[in-house]
């Protein structure tokens, strides 16, 4: 047997791809413009800015605004779907920048743009960015200036301490994975008018055991759950393993709420509307003690 193997299919797509690669149209020249993006916190901006109609395929998780017509599915960030991408014909790949993305093998299929989507100085500048890409700097200006005022605003500094984690609408609870005080929901948080429980940036990923939560002992805890919608039971069911955490004051006092939405842990400009949920859940909490 040959030692050597045909290239596979993926390896071709690639070499022919970055064959015909051309170079993306000027901002301006929207006509011959088609947008994939891999992020669906990019491609939620890239339709508040009116770009939608320039996106002619999206991530495998994206969730497109009411009554837009479905678009082709491209894969994720950590696992693109280069034969997909490479059938639209893309001017431009969109993403936000993540580590071990295949941003290289993702430049030779069309121009690349990976934007930063960490922080809120971060995201107001990618904002910024997408309007230069898409030909709507005017609109983007404006995102942007709004996600800044709305965000940067610090919490008061006798704020009740809270710990913004992420639900699972199974209702499992083995550990606990929380938002960063410098992440673009703490700064909803502070925004919404509490301080965050865990108050340094710490290094590795934001998540806590069961005893380091307790550990933490937040005032209250706010749980965001992605889903459309919960009926009382399947409110509970999440609930109930938060209740059973005797050792957490928060629980024993009634002071764990579920924020719940479709797009309640979107980095988009949905983050807008979870300040403003996120303090409504706050002004439901009774005073911590």
């Amino acid at each position: 047997m040959s030692p050597f193997r045909l290239p596979s299919l993926l390896v071709v797509v690639l070499v022919l791809a970055a064959g015909c690669q051309k170079p993306a149209p000027p901002a301006g020249e929207a006509q011959g413009r088609r947008i994939v993006s891999l992020s669906p916190s990019v491609t939620e901006t890239l339709f508040a800015l009116g770009a939608g109609p320039e996106v002619v395929g999206v991530s495998d998780y994206t969730m497109l605004p009411e009554g837009t017509p479905a678009l082709p599915k491209v894969g994720t960030t950590f696992a693109p779907n280069f034969e997909a991408i490479v059938r639209l014909k893309p001017t431009l790949l969109v993403d936000q920048q993540v580590k071990q993305a295949p941003a290289e093998a993702l430049s030779a299929l069309a121009p690349l743009k990976v934007l930063p989507w960490t922080s809120l100085s971060e995201v107001v500048a990618s904002v910024k960015e997408l309007g230069r890409l898409s030909g709507r700097e005017a609109q983007a200006t404006a995102l942007a200036e709004r996600l800044h005022g709305t965000l940067s605003r610090p919490a008061p500094k006798d704020a009740p301490r809270v710990l913004l984690v992420l639900g699972d609408a199974a209702g499992t609870l083995s550990e606990v994975w929380y938002m960063k005080r410098g992440s673009l929901h703490g700064s909803a948080l502070e925004a919404a008018g509490a301080r965050n429980a865990v108050p340094e940036e710490g290094a590795g990923p934001p998540n806590l055991s069961l005893e380091g939560l307790i550990a933490v002992d937040p005032d209250a805890v706010l749980v965001l759950v992605n889903a459309q919608g919960m009926d009382a039971g399947q409110q509970a069911r999440v609930l109930a393993p938060w209740k059973k955490l005797t050792g957490l004051r928060a629980a024993r006092e009634d002071r764990v709420r579920l924020v719940v939405g479709p797009d309640v842990q979107s980095t988009g400009p949905a983050i807008l509307d979870v300040v403003e949920r996120l303090r409504t859940a706050l002004g439901t909490l009774p005073s911590a003690r």
